[in-house]
């Protein structure tokens, strides 16, 4: 292959390098990370009858308030279950006290597992590490050739 043809194959091959990882870098950065939710309002609630918070699959550090934003509610209020399944997806499960009588809209804030959060650390860590040996391979790539190449004679080293 000639210079010319060597040079042009390394370009294409760091251009779409740095295309897909940028989706990669994307992806994992969306699947690492928990999302903060505020205000997120449940219709009329009923005593007793189960609604659902979809687009999460698990809520922590939850606060309740009643419609208007006046009032917290207590944790004797309501149950919480994550990782629920309804109609075919992951979901958090809010289901209101039977024994007092409930009436309003809720507004729920917290800290959520989006449905493609790694709940694992470890899984956390090593789809991090993938994005960064990516990146490496990147660089030896456009590098490995212009080494190869003897720059470093022509310079004096």
């Amino acid at each position: 292959m000639s210079g010319i043809g060597i040079f042009m194959g390394i370009f294409v091959l760091v251009i779409v390098g740095i295309a897909l990882f940028q989706a990669s870098a994307q992806n994992i950065g969306e699947a690492s990370d928990l999302t903060a939710i505020a205000n997120q309002s449940i219709a009329a609630v009923v005593n007793d009858t189960a609604q659902f918070l979809t687009n999460m699959r698990s809520l922590s550090s939850i606060v309740v308030m009643n419609e208007t934003g006046t009032r917290i509610l207590t944790a004797a209020n309501y149950t919480f279950t994550n990782n629920v399944i309804n109609e075919g997806a992951l979901s958090v499960r809010v289901v209101p006290s039977a024994d007092i009588n409930h009436t309003n809209a809720w507004r729920i804030s917290g800290t959520a597992q989006p449905l493609t959060y790694i709940d694992d650390s470890g899984a956390r860590s090593v789809a991090s590490l993938i994005i960064i040996f990516f990146a490496l391979a990147i660089g030896v790539v456009a590098l490995v050739p212009v080494l190869r190449s003897g720059v470093m004679n022509m310079v004096g080293k």
